[in-house]
């Protein structure tokens, strides 16, 4: 289906997360050219630029200095062809720019070799989920705010200031430590999509401690005013977990893994358990009355279990899913602590050219039985910058301890091109 490029080495000096949290897009290729963000150590944002014309890469630059290895930089792109970057804050460093984000606006089109001085929002925020809008400014989806930390949501202004910070989603819990896997995307016809998890760190309202117990969605089609369900019923935000507007399957521990809209306008959401005790990966797509589900996990190779997954669809309506593997055999009983960046991580490739009946599968990592292919990112399409061939990004090497180790990894990327 697709030829697929040798791994390109980007990056020696990666984060430990250099390519982490998928729901941060960090590729985008207009008029040949792709541009490539990432991690290096502690906190560096660094960016490649691909000339597809000459088959070769540019240098590397650097955009901003982060947090730590929360700093997770996303790209945008708007109607002037600029790129847009949203990275920094970890919300325990309040010390790091107040716990806000910095934006930043590329000097000119299609180019990533200056950019203007940045602009700071946010609320205690991390994780920055960032997509572009038909009105041409940036909208973005986070978790922030105070313990317990909901799912935030934040829309530009024309003037290049911010809305307030809005939750969407909360837990009803006592101050703890909570992750909501904020996944934020627009539709070509203006409708925002907001996913999220459920994580905390353990209390009686939950029926199993310290998981996930559900994926929700909602939706707005009035620029974040007001959202709905996906049956075009009122939500009242900021939402507790509710069956009527979950996303498949029901009160289970799963994650937010990705959304995406098809060009019908059909909404496609993407939930995994992050455990080596689960094989199952959930492709739900929102029928108009319901959500249908098929197991994408049966076209991976016999003995894999996924435990890191991401999706988007391209401009020809192929769904693909960037996947890290672990196989049962060596990961079976251990703690999701020891099985995290284990050596045995491999990144595949799945596609479907026919809404999810049938997958074509590819490894695009090379093995190395020493350290761990993971933390993948594919790129996810905007309203400016379709798609019509996903870029994939993971990193290789060791998983380090805390936050900001200096430990090093090294960041690679794999183009596809078709067959």
């Amino acid at each position: 289906m697709f030829r697929y490029s040798a791994p390109f080495r980007l990056s020696d000096a990666g984060s430990t997360r250099a390519t982490s949290y998928a729901f941060s897009n960090k590729s985008i290729t207009l008029d040949g050219k792709t541009h490539v963000c990432w991690l290096d150590a502690i906190a560096e944002v660094r960016a490649r630029t691909y000339d597809h014309a000459t088959k070769t890469w540019g240098p590397t630059q650097h955009v901003g200095t982060g947090s730590d290895n929360h700093t997770s930089p996303a790209f945008t792109l708007g109607r002037d062809r600029h790129l847009r970057v949203t990275y920094g804050p970890h919300c325990w460093d309040t010390n790091w720019n107040q716990s806000r984000f910095k934006h930043q606006r590329a000097t000119q089109p299609n180019s990533i070799d200056a950019w203007e001085n940045a602009q700071d929002f946010g609320y205690d925020a991390t994780y920055a989920s960032v997509t572009h809008t038909p009105w041409d400014c940036d909208a973005i989806g986070y978790r922030g705010g105070e313990e317990p930390m909901p799912a935030m949501f934040q829309l530009q202004k024309a003037d290049g200031a911010w809305t307030t910070a809005k939750a969407i989603f909360h837990q009803n819990i006592p101050p703890q430590y909570t992750h909501t896997g904020s996944t934020l995307i627009c539709g070509g016809d203006g409708t925002l999509y907001y996913g999220a998890h459920f994580y905390n760190s353990g209390t009686h309202l939950k029926p199993v401690e310290g998981l996930s117990y559900g994926v929700t969605v909602v939706r707005s089609t009035d620029r974040g005013l007001t959202w709905t369900d996906m049956a075009g019923r009122a939500v009242v935000t900021p939402a507790l977990y509710d069956d009527r507007f979950a996303v498949p399957p029901f009160g289970r521990y799963v994650y937010m893994c990705g959304l995406a809209v098809d060009s019908r306008g059909s909404l496609w959401a993407l939930t995994n358990q992050p455990s080596p005790e689960s094989r199952e990966i959930w492709l739900s797509r929102w029928s108009g009355a319901k959500w249908e589900t098929t197991d994408v996990s049966t076209s991976l190779p016999a003995g894999l279990v996924a435990v890191d997954t991401t999706m988007m669809i391209d401009t020809r309506d192929r769904i693909h899913v960037v996947c890290t593997t672990q196989p049962m055999s060596q990961v079976a009983g251990l703690s999701l602590e020891t099985a995290w960046g284990h050596p045995s991580c491999e990144v595949f490739h799945l596609c479907s050219a026919d809404a999810g009946k049938s997958w074509h599968c590819k490894q695009v990592s090379t093995p190395d039985p020493a350290s761990a292919n993971w933390l993948p990112n594919v790129t996810r399409p905007g309203v400016f910058h379709p798609v019509e061939r996903p870029t994939i990004l993971y990193t290789h090497g060791v998983p380090g301890v805390g936050c900001a180790p200096t430990t090093t990894t090294e960041a690679y990327c794999v183009m596809l091109d078709e067959a």
